[in-house]
């Protein structure tokens, strides 16, 4: 990056840009920001040490541009944040929503809610056929318990959790004809 702008500072910035560029985006990049946005944001931060040459009070200027550097990626950070909460916002009394209506979820016909019935049923029995172990790792890890916490509650060790987790799955997938993976 070759800056014209007559600046005294333009010969010290062009040596710091040379020497510091691969540094910044390296910074970038351990921070997970893919290459693109990493090129993006180091050019910034090249720019807004452009803007404040003054400001370095000594001979090395990688404390300063690193400040720079972690402003940036924070604000980067902050605005994703924001972009998530953000939503679309709509006039209340927009012609085009007055008759708009929503759409309606799906409801399953008599034939459809008489299957799945049926299917509930099926796993509701061979639920109930597991071995007394099986059923109750089973059961904690449906409740969404990790195997570590599965192990202190039923007072097991873990290749007992996961051996009765790949047993009673096994045996659900074959009582509902699913193949196996």
């Amino acid at each position: 990056m070759i800056v014209d702008g007559g600046s005294p500072y333009d010969e010290r910035f062009e040596a710091i840009y040379r020497k510091c560029y691969a540094r910044v985006f390296r910074y970038f990049r351990t921070n997970r920001i893919a290459d693109d946005e990493a090129h993006d944001l180091s050019q910034d931060t090249f720019k807004r040490l452009y803007e404040r040459m003054d400001q370095i009070r000594n001979d090395d200027p990688w404390p300063f541009l690193a400040t720079i550097a972690k402003t940036i990626l924070l604000n980067r950070v902050r605005a994703r944040q924001t972009q998530k909460r953000s939503a679309t916002m709509v006039e209340i009394d927009d012609p085009e929503l007055l008759f708009a209506e929503p759409a309606a979820p799906a409801e399953l016909d008599y034939a459809d809610r008489q299957a799945e019935e049926a299917l509930w049923e099926r796993v509701r029995r061979a639920v109930a056929s597991l071995p007394p172990g099986q059923c109750e790792a089973l059961r904690l890890w449906i409740e969404g318990f990790q195997y570590n916490e599965i192990t202190k509650i039923l007072g097991i060790s873990m290749d007992a959790v996961k051996s009765r987790l790949r047993d009673a799955k096994r045996f659900l997938r074959e009582q509902l004809g699913e193949k196996p993976s």
